[in-house]
């Protein structure tokens, strides 16, 4: 026999005219770690979607207002010299209505090309500077930076100022330095 669901799916118990409840199965509760983990996964994903979107919509922004920008530009120095107004849309997907004067070359590599490598370049410092933020030092090994404080002079400057009795005392490595 099965049981109704109601309109999200999930089993709905019945009862009879007797008054006893049909049985349902379920599945065993999730212990506090499986939820946890549960928890942790949908953060996950939805940080790696949140990346994705800005990984598409960052360049695909940048190269649209670039191709405005030098498609101007270019109508500026080598067209009839009148400012377009700022619509990237129109700039991303037809250039030549937002200038007609220009030709088809000056189109070309006013608007696609020096954006696109404008893009390509923002887009690759962009992913160095992000890869070398989020890696950081991952060799798990100090640096001599860090060994500093650990060294002869600085340990035994630091004996000195905690207990200036000391100062006229020669340690057991030798005279201090």
């Amino acid at each position: 026999m099965t049981s109704p669901c109601n309109s999200s799916g999930t089993p709905v118990s019945s009862r009879s005219t007797t008054g006893t409840a049909d049985a349902i199965a379920f599945p065993p509760p999730l212990r506090s770690t499986d939820q946890a983990a549960i928890a942790t996964h949908a953060v996950l994903r939805a940080d790696a979607l949140l990346y994705l979107l800005f990984g598409i919509l960052g360049p695909a922004m940048a190269f649209a207002s670039l191709a405005w920008l030098t498609g101007n530009l270019t109508n500026t120095c080598v067209g009839s010299g009148t400012w377009a107004p700022f619509r990237v849309t129109d700039a991303l997907l037809h250039p030549e209505v937002m200038w007609p004067a220009l030709s088809t070359s000056m189109l070309t590599v006013g608007a696609r090309v020096v954006p696109a490598l404008f893009t390509v370049a923002l887009v690759v410092t962009a992913a160095v500077l992000w890869v070398r933020w989020r890696a950081g030092s991952k060799s798990g090994l100090a640096r001599k930076a860090d060994l500093a404080p650990l060294l002869d002079k600085e340990i035994v400057a630091k004996a000195k100022s905690l207990r200036p009795s000391l100062g006229g005392r020669e340690s057991k490595r030798g005279p201090a330095r």
